[in-house]
């Protein structure tokens, strides 16, 4: 598949370099909010969905493997229209669904593929996140501490450990506990 031009953005919040979003939110806002009011939203709603579709195309992002094939305003704006689609699902409101799904984008074909990925990737962060929660205080601690680059000499000084095979052994159990969480988790 041929990247677009637009991967720039991807490669942007891979960095940490967040600026690009400034772009996004100035060229794509309006056109989400305006779509979500014409379907039976209202402006918060739009800025909530909206809001929602940034933070999943900026996880899919972190992403190496991810290679963006279409506009990003495109795959954003598909985004936010599904994330509404599945609220108002949620909300019984089937007639608005069916209004909306009536109207389709000459670029959906394009965007589905990677519309689909980031969905995914959203769904199994969900489950990350909410397996996360569920370990013990300690563990998540650890857990943190190590992600952020802490060595386990001073993960062990920090969580008043004996040394640092304790923390490779607790590490272990910690992270099998959470992999057990992940996979019995359900969004």
């Amino acid at each position: 598949m041929n990247q677009h031009p637009d991967h720039q953005y991807l490669l942007a919040f891979r960095a940490g370099d967040y600026s690009k979003l400034e772009e996004l939110y100035g060229s794509q806002a309006r056109t989400v909010a305006s779509w979500v009011v014409q379907n039976s939203g209202s402006i918060a709603d739009a800025e909530d969905v909206f809001q929602e579709g940034v933070i999943a195309l900026c996880q899919k992002a972190q992403d190496e493997s991810f290679v963006l094939t279409c506009p990003i305003g495109a795959l954003l704006f598909s985004i936010c229209r599904n994330k509404w689609l599945n609220r108002l699902r949620k909300n019984n409101r089937e007639a608005e669904v069916r209004k909306a799904q009536a109207v389709q984008l000459p670029h959906e074909n394009i965007v589905q593929n990677d519309l689909e990925a980031v969905e995914e990737e959203a769904i199994r962060q969900q489950k990350l996140d909410k397996a996360f929660q569920q370990l013990s205080p300690l563990c998540q601690k650890l857990l943190r501490l190590l992600s952020a680059g802490a060595t386990s000499q001073e993960v062990a000084e920090a969580l008043e450990m004996t040394n640092a095979n304790t923390v490779y052994r607790r590490k272990n159990a910690c992270i099998e506990r959470w992999r057990h969480l992940f996979q019995s988790a359900k969004i």
